[in-house]
Formats: structure tokens, sequence, C-alpha cells
């Protein structure tokens, strides 16, 4: 896998994510050696090598970003985005790259201005599409992170491929025995041979494809660097696809599209006309089994947690946010979240809101759970693809970006849903 552009100041949770990714890739490794029946050896090896080397270094990264409080580089102008991160633009990141990455980024530019030389490094097949560069697409991803608050905490699995994949799950209500000294162990030729008792089974995860939708871009498209032109155009049609996977990993119904964590979380029911209140969030995390717990987080939207944080004692007069006996105040600066109840809770705009009396009908307007037991398939390594067409009747080239995904939730009962 190649290594991404390090930049100070690092996003945690694109850093997770690579983490995740490089560990989907060990493991496909390891479990097809073990099919096959033998160690890994050769190729096989050195790879393995470099992907734990690379995890390695992540660790280093964010023991790093933590010890030093997310220190910015002075010499680095620096933006912060919504999600509170700083915000590195492409510029930046081309100055610093290597000429390899730079070669790219200007290709893809000659790619949007019509210009069609230099362009096979990033032509995967020959049939007229493109792959973002990854120092790309690591970048725009990084700054539109806010948009994506499902796959920061969830579990990525990406495959090179987009057939139908089976994520593999033991079950966890799965109990040992007890044996006599004597008694049969079961480790016989039933479970050594084709069709063991007990096998790693799971859901199957889909490659859906969400499109940008086209924009037009202009002949007479000039500016004084390449990067204007890949910056608006291409970060424009990825944050489309980025929303868009979000709401889908969010409400989806996973028949004909993605599944949203929403939509087979465990239901706790308020009653009717319920208000929500302190109470309501700290039972929501109760009903959430305690396996689940520890690494469990909240989710709601700005909304909602607005409400919550302006939630008084209910002593006349006083004017005390109960915020601060069940908040913990995060730091926008570091990229760090508030916690409620001591869970980290995070922002996400796909799900419903609270009225501004905090009352909720048929909406889910709060989860809580651990959501690494949601997984996110991402097909072809969570690649965009880019296809650029002419349009002679505007004097222009249609640009759209495509990528495909899926999501399922392994175990309904890890994250947990508030109802009426």
């Amino acid at each position: 896998m190649e290594n991404v552009y390090r930049y100070p100041g690092i996003n945690t949770h694109a850093a997770r994510a690579e983490k995740a990714s490089l560990k989907a890739e060990a493991e496909k490794l390891i479990n097809a050696a073990m099919e096959s029946g033998h160690d890994l050896k050769g190729a096989e090896l050195k790879k393995y090598d470099s992907i734990v080397a690379q995890i390695g270094q992540i660790n280093d990264e964010l023991e790093e970003h933590h010890a030093t409080a997310h220190a910015a580089d002075a010499s680095q102008p620096s933006r912060i985005t919504p999600a509170g991160q700083p915000q590195l633009g492409l510029r930046e990141v081309y100055n610093r790259a290597s000429s390899t990455d730079r070669t790219q980024i200007n290709a893809l530019a000659s790619i949007l201005r019509g210009d069609i030389q230099a362009t096979a490094d990033l032509r995967p097949s020959g049939d007229g599409g493109y792959i973002i560069p990854s120092i790309v697409q690591t970048t725009l991803e990084r700054n539109y992170a806010a948009f994506a608050p499902v796959v920061s905490v969830a579990r990525l699995f990406t495959t090179d491929h987009g057939e139908p994949a089976t994520f593999p799950v033991l079950s966890d209500s799965e109990s040992a025995v007890q044996l006599d000294a004597s008694a049969s162990t079961g480790a016989d030729d039933t479970v050594s041979g084709d069709t063991p008792p007990t096998a790693l089974t799971g859901p199957q995860l889909k490659a859906y494809k969400v499109s940008s939708k086209p924009v037009l871009v202009s002949r007479e498209l000039s500016t004084d660097s390449p990067i204007n032109v890949v910056q608006e155009v291409i970060g424009a049609l990825l944050a489309r696809v980025i929303r868009f996977e979000n709401l889908k990993y969010t409400k989806g119904n996973g028949t004909t599209e993605a599944e949203g964590f929403i939509t087979n979380a465990t239901a706790m029911h308020a009653g009717s006309g319920a208000v929500l209140d302190l109470d309501f969030t700290l039972d929501l995390a109760y009903a959430v089994p305690p396996l689940y717990r520890p690494n469990g987080s909240y989710m709601a939207s700005d909304t909602t947690i607005k409400y919550l944080r302006k939630l008084k004692t209910g002593i006349s007069g006083d004017k005390r946010a109960l915020w601060k006996d069940a908040f913990e105040e995060g730091n926008a600066t570091l990229g760090t979240p508030a916690k409620l109840h001591g869970y980290p809770i995070y922002v996400n705009n796909d799900m419903d809101s609270v009225a501004s009396d905090g009352t909720f009908a048929s909406a889910a307007p709060l989860a809580f759970g651990d959501f690494s037991k949601f997984v996110v398939r991402q097909a072809e390594n969570g690649s965009p693809y880019l296809y650029v067409y002419p349009v002679p009747a505007r004097d222009g080239r249609g640009v759209i970006l495509f990528r495909r995904s899926d999501s399922k939730l392994l175990v309904d009962a890890a994250i947990a849903k508030l109802v009426v």
C-alpha cells in the first residue's frame, strides 16, 4: 500500500481509518495463507511486514499527536474546519509533495482542462476513466471530515474488487463447554475437514455505486495553478459523494442501498410525548450490553446536542447548565469531541433532531453504542473514479465522480437508538 503524505496536526479519524484499512489488508493476507495451508513467505511476508511497519508508524503519530497537543507548524498557514481539524489546502500539500505526486496532480488538472497528454498514470484500464491520486483524495477527504462522522468511528472493510463479499463474524453469544478429563474434545476430522460444525459466517456486503452527478467545466477555465482546478472541481464532487454516503450509512434501508446504523439498531422506547433529558441519555447507554459499552460513543445532530447543552438545573432563577455535570467539553482546535457521561459524542446532521421543546415523534434523535460493530465496505479500496467527457453544445467538458460502498450493522445490540 502506498504511503500517505503526513502533515502536522494529523486528523486522528483519518489516521484510525487508514490503520483499520491496513489491518484489514493484513488479515486478508493471513486468512489467504491459512486457507491455502502455508505460512507467509516471500512477497507475501514482505508485504505483511510493510503493513505492520505502516501501522506502527500510524500508532507513533497518534501517540505524538496526543503527547504534543497537536502543536501546529507555525510556518504553515492553517484553517479550522467545522469538524475542528486543521485544514491543509491542496496547494500546501502540493508544495511539499514528491515529484511523482506533483506529476499526478498536474495530470489530473490537465484532464479537467481538456488536455489528454500525460494522463497514462491515472488511467486504470484505458476505458476513459481515471483514478484520483491518493494524495488528492486523502487531503480532500480530510478537509471534508465533518461530512463523514459515521466513517470516522465505523470499522472499514476495504476490498480490491466490487464483487459481493462476505464479512466474517464469529458469534458473541456462543459459549464454551466444560469437558471431563477423558471426554471427546471435538478436535476430530469433522472439525479439521471441509465442514466444521462452527464456521465464520456473516452478512454479504455489496458495492452500491454513488454518483456525484456531473458538473460542467468550461473550455476557458484557466488559473495560475493546477491546484485551484483540482481542489475546486474534484473537491466539490467528492464532497457530494461523502455527504450522500454518510446519509445512507445513517438511515439507508439495507435492501436497495447501504444499511444505516439507525435502521436495525436496538430500540429503547420512550413514552409518547417524551421530552429528551439527561436521564434518557444515560438510560440509552445502559440499553447497550456491557460488552459493547467500553468502546461506546454517542451520536446526534447539532440541534439535539445544542438542546442538551442548554438544559438547566430546573431551580427557579438558576441558569447553570446541567451539561457541566454530565458533559466534558471538547477542544475544537485539537479535534477532541465533547463527552457525555464519559463517552465521546459526535455530530451527525443526517440524524433526526428533537423539536425546540425537546420532544420527538417517530425520529431517532440519539444513538449510543460501539460503532466498530458497524462495518463500511469500501470497494476498489475506496478510490473515487473520475470520468471526463466533451459537451460540445456547452463548449466544455462534463466531469463526474463515482465511488462504490456498502454498510451493515454486524450486531444489532451493539448500538441502541432512542425512539418513541
